[in-house]
């Protein structure tokens, strides 16, 4: 017969493991979408692959606009697993998109052109930036979670 002896799991690691599903689901999605877009960042250093055309690249923006009902279906009907891989094709499709614009866009321009258009890229992107940070403290204030 065997003795049966409990053992006090100290390891970090182990406990993230023993935790309640529930309380690592968030961080699990946050990690999948920062994970996902830092690899999509590198995807356009491929020229093959790397989308060049304008009327692409909108198309390929606009057609993110498909993944909020996708989202809401998920959430209502779906289970984790499908959750994680929106949010993995999520944050593909934000890196992958955000080099290729940023890249793009300026080409075709004169060099103050490309300067000015550089300049208003990045005014954009910092005020999306801040707008979502802000959403975020709005949304967590108003939830009374703060």
């Amino acid at each position: 017969m065997y003795a049966c002896h409990n053992i006090e799991v100290t390891s970090s690691a182990l406990t993230w493991l023993a935790m309640d599903i529930s309380l690592r689901y968030p961080l699990v999605l946050i990690a999948m979408y920062n994970v996902f877009d830092l690899i999509a960042r590198y995807i356009p250093l491929v020229k093959s692959v790397k989308l060049e055309s304008r009327k692409g690249l909108m198309i390929a923006i606009l057609s993110r606009f498909l993944l909020i009902p996708a989202f809401y279906f998920t959430a209502k009907y779906g289970d984790q697993g499908w959750m994680i891989m929106l949010i993995s094709f999520l944050g593909l499709s934000n890196g992958y998109l955000t080099v290729c614009v940023l890249t793009t866009a300026p080409k075709g321009f004169k060099g103050p052109e490309q300067n000015a258009l550089g300049n208003l890229l990045v005014l954009f992107l910092l005020g999306g930036i801040f707008a979502g940070v802000s959403l975020d403290w709005l949304w967590i204030i108003g939830n009374g979670k703060f």
